[in-house]
């Protein structure tokens, strides 16, 4: 009789919970993350909470593409869906790549914070902590609940605000990017 230590147990542990989690059905109206190996499911988000997203996929220029609810390869057992990315157009997966995009081709990843005291909590901690961590350069944080957007760099291992608004106020990116993102067609939540 054969045993795995425990490492390969953890190991096989890993990959059927990633497994299970891309084979899963979900049910119309909710949406999963992996997250710090849970599965984290919640309700989709609104048409208030998306509209930052929707607009940066329709405005950003080439040769930078913008998309929204892509995942998010972290880490094996951290795989956010985050809100909108911002790649380099060459850098886009080919269609037979893993359905989650790797960390290392992103040049910006954009979260709208819900209202949830638990997602207010793993916007602004947990997840800024987890993209810091594998070198993601921006970090857009866009908070509907007090309609304001905060514009994160990358500094060593850590995000440091480098620009602030509130919706109205359009929001430069920085270097490669360039670009200016117009927030007048967000709005706060009810």
């Amino acid at each position: 009789m054969a045993y795995l230590s425990r490492a390969e147990a953890s190991v096989m542990k890993k990959n059927q919970l990633i497994e299970m989690w891309h084979e899963l059905e979900v049910p119309d109206g909710l949406h999963v993350e992996l997250l710090d190996g849970e599965l984290v499911m919640q309700a989709n988000p609104g048409h208030l909470h998306d509209l930052p997203g929707r607009s940066l996929v329709r405005h950003t220029p080439d040769p930078f593409e913008a998309w929204s609810e892509r995942g998010v390869l972290v880490a094996d057992d951290y795989r956010p869906r985050a809100d909108a990315v911002i790649i380099r157009s060459e850098d886009r997966p080919g269609d037979d790549a893993e359905s989650d995009w790797p960390a290392q081709i992103l040049l910006a990843v954009v979260e709208t914070v819900s209202t949830t005291r638990t997602a207010i909590k793993r916007d602004w901690d947990d997840k800024r902590e987890r993209y810091a961590g594998v070198g993601i350069p921006v970090y857009l944080i866009v908070d509907p609940n007090d309609a304001t957007w905060h514009l994160l760099e990358l500094d060593g291992r850590h995000y440091v605000e480098t620009g602030k608004g509130i919706f109205g106020q359009p929001i430069t990116l920085p270097d490669p990017m360039g670009f200016t993102v117009q927030t007048s067609g967000w709005h706060p939540y009810g």
